[in-house]
């Protein structure tokens, strides 16, 4: 190797160590301090934020998440939130596919709503009963039948709550006779014994004081 070569050599060691200890000696100085504090600081932010929203994630995850059916229901059953009463035997709920209208299967309540007429004895009453029984923001079940909706595209449900089946209920009070349309007829056996007992019973639409005749419109 020539003299050259060799001094080369040593001018880059040389000036690498310089380089090393300038880099030191900055970082060490006062402007040095405050550049490596910035970057930590910024680090630190960065991940508070990162956090931030994970945990926003997690959070509208787990109040939007699906909600879970209870125990003892089909698995063809449907969990839904009410939205808002329409009458006796009509409720509005919300599922994973929007609004949707439900008649209440097996059972008729007096009309209090329909379009071409009027309200009927007894329909007032069998609105506020099911009102006692359901609130909007409740979750209610839906359990289905063979055919699942109608041809006004209602879907074609027993109600339930987890203490109470809706449907039956409203028999049971008096406000909900029993009907039958082809094929559902799953729940019907239970709705015509309560109804039938509501009829011992002398409550609902058969209660000697409600001032109104079953089946006529009121004030006639």
């Amino acid at each position: 190797m020539n003299t050259q070569s060799h001094t080369n050599r040593a001018v880059r060691r040389t000036t690498r160590r310089q380089a090393r200890r300038n880099l030191g000696r900055t970082m060490n100085s006062p402007r040095g301090q405050n550049r490596q504090s910035l970057v930590q600081g910024l680090s630190m932010w960065l991940g508070v934020i990162l956090l931030a929203i994970l945990v926003a994630g997690a959070l509208s995850w787990w109040q939007n998440r699906p909600p879970e059916l209870p125990e003892g229901f089909s698995d063809d059953a449907a969990v839904a939130e009410l939205v808002r009463i329409v009458d006796g035997d009509t409720i509005v709920v919300e599922l994973d596919s929007g609004e949707q209208r439900v008649r209440l299967l097996n059972i008729d309540t007096p009309e209090t709503v329909h379009p071409n007429q009027p309200v009927k004895c007894g329909g007032p009453e069998a609105s506020a009963a099911i009102a006692e029984l359901i609130s909007p923001g409740d979750l209610v079940v839906l359990e289905f039948d063979m055919e699942i909706r109608d041809h006004y595209d209602r879907l074609l449900a027993g109600v339930f709550t987890e203490e109470v089946f809706i449907n039956e209920e409203l028999a049971a009070q008096g406000w909900a006779e029993p009907v039958y349309f082809a094929p559902n007829g799953r729940f019907l056996p239970v709705i015509e014994e309560a109804w039938a007992q509501a009829e011992a019973d002398g409550v609902g639409l058969f209660s000697p004081d409600l001032g109104c005749r079953s089946g006529e419109p009121i004030g006639q």
